[in-house]
């Protein structure tokens, strides 16, 4: 589990919880790392990565779930706050070159500013929009992630 070192508990407490943390990441596919620990208040963010037994957890059973893990291992007057994160497929999933065009055409961008900002190199950039190159799932991921950013921050 990320960032478990700087919780001021017993090695005994931390084990248990690293423990939990890993048969949560095994067998429902969720990820948790402490966000933030300051003067008893603990921040932990959890996101379910995939479906299980096709089945997504909602927020409010991936925070039960978390709270249950930090049960009896943390003092009882920390303040405990879980980020719960939906993780929705559909809009990753949902990208096409059409799609990819068009925020292009929108945002005023070009191949090589898309390459620059993504990692993703200029031939593939350009044989994915002459559509030569199938989207991979991390052309897909990058490029969601990177419109998102971009409509937001407008840099």
């Amino acid at each position: 589990m990320k960032n478990l070192e700087i919780l001021p508990l017993s090695a005994e407490s931390k084990k248990r919880i690293e423990e939990f943390a890993r048969q949560y990441q095994r067998y429902a596919h969720i990820a948790i790392e402490i966000v933030s620990y300051s003067e008893g208040r603990l921040i932990v963010r959890a996101e379910q990565k995939d479906l299980v037994n096709d089945k997504f957890l909602s927020k409010k059973e991936l925070t039960e779930r978390v709270r249950d893990m930090f049960k009896d291992e943390i003092p009882e007057d920390w303040k405990l706050t879980v980020s719960a994160v939906n993780f929705d497929r559909k809009d990753i999933d949902g990208i096409t070159l059409d799609w990819i065009k068009k925020r292009m055409e929108r945002l005023g961008l070009k191949n090589k500013h898309l390459s620059n900002y993504t990692g993703i190199d200029k031939c593939t950039v350009s044989s994915i929009l002459s559509g030569d190159k199938e989207l991979t799932k991390w052309h897909k991921v990058a490029l969601y992630y990177f419109f998102k950013y971009y409509e937001v921050a407008n840099f």
